[in-house]
């Protein structure tokens, strides 16, 4: 089944048939991605810091003040802001099955990379069209390194700005022009996914309705050897971490990356691993010497 031509799957099909379309076309649709309950959960606990935000905030510099513009408000540190999040969304299955099919071949670990909410106001315009992978500059490699998505908090239309995404674009040539005329709108209900590439070129849309709040959430996640977009270490004190999973620590970014003779050696303190020292109360990470 298609919509407007984006492949369109329910959180039922088999993961790796989501994972090859995926990897064919550079973006997808989970029609039921969230259940309604952990949806509409998840919504009420962000109601009120989100409503606290500024839509006109600035940015770190002009260009992320032009990209962001002046009609969405946002909302950052998602993994210490929510135990619904860090257990019920960061840790979606599905999220791990394509984790574990498109980035373990290149990494010994996979890492949650950044989650975002944001509130796109009536009168916004559109995104310029652009890759999330660009994030990582400079690194020349041909193999994806980030599964992202914009999960659907509120109905995404034509209208209120549904993302704009260009099939097939994670396989074209960096210096080929994007073109808003070869992008598709993800249109998809409350709940719903949009699951893509870091090489899949997209971009919020115009919100042409005069009132239309539309709410979604960036999730992404990237190779464990990578810097994440967003700094996890602070989001949480470390006492709060150490009460999390493991499993959650771990995607949070605090366990070593591949400490072995036979590869790399990142992400080690004080020549330890970090999500096994996490186990130790009497560990409080500071001078071992």
């Amino acid at each position: 089944m298609k919509n407007n031509e984006l492949p369109v799957f329910t959180n039922a099909a088999r993961a790796e048939d989501i994972a090859a379309t995926l990897l064919e076309s550079g973006a997808v649709i989970v029609a039921d991605f969230l259940a309604r309950d952990t949806l509409d959960a998840f919504n009420r606990e962000m109601d009120g810091p989100l409503s606290r935000e500024r839509p006109d905030r600035q940015f770190m510099t002009p260009d992320y003040d032009y990209f962001f513009g002046t009609r969405t408000r946002h909302l950052t540190g998602l993994s210490g802001r929510s135990e619904i999040f860090r257990e019920q969304i960061m840790r979606h299955a599905l999220y791990s099955a394509l984790c574990e099919t498109i980035l373990l071949p290149h990494c010994a670990t996979y890492q949650f990379n950044y989650g975002h909410v944001f509130e796109i106001a009536p009168g916004a315009r559109r995104q310029p069209l652009h890759r999330d992978g660009d994030c990582w500059s400079y690194l020349p490699v041909a193999f994806d390194v980030e599964v992202a998505s914009i999960v659907a908090l509120s109905d995404f239309t034509a209208d209120n700005g549904a993302t704009l995404v260009i099939p097939g674009s994670h396989r074209w040539p960096r210096e080929k022009a994007l073109d808003y005329s070869e992008a598709l709108p993800a249109v998809m209900p409350a709940g719903a996914a949009l699951l893509y590439l870091g090489g899949t070129a997209h971009a919020a849309g115009d919100n042409r309705t005069t009132q239309d709040l539309r709410r979604g959430m960036h999730v992404s996640f990237c190779l464990g050897w990578l810097r994440t977009e967003e700094n996890n270490y602070l989001v949480s004190p470390i006492e709060e971490v150490r009460k999390f999973p493991r499993r959650t620590q771990e995607l949070l970014g605090y366990q070593a990356h591949d400490a072995s003779p036979a590869g790399g050696c990142l992400g080690v303190y004080n020549m330890l691993d970090p999500v096994e020292l996490m186990s130790d109360d009497q560990f409080r990470f500071r001078d071992q010497s």
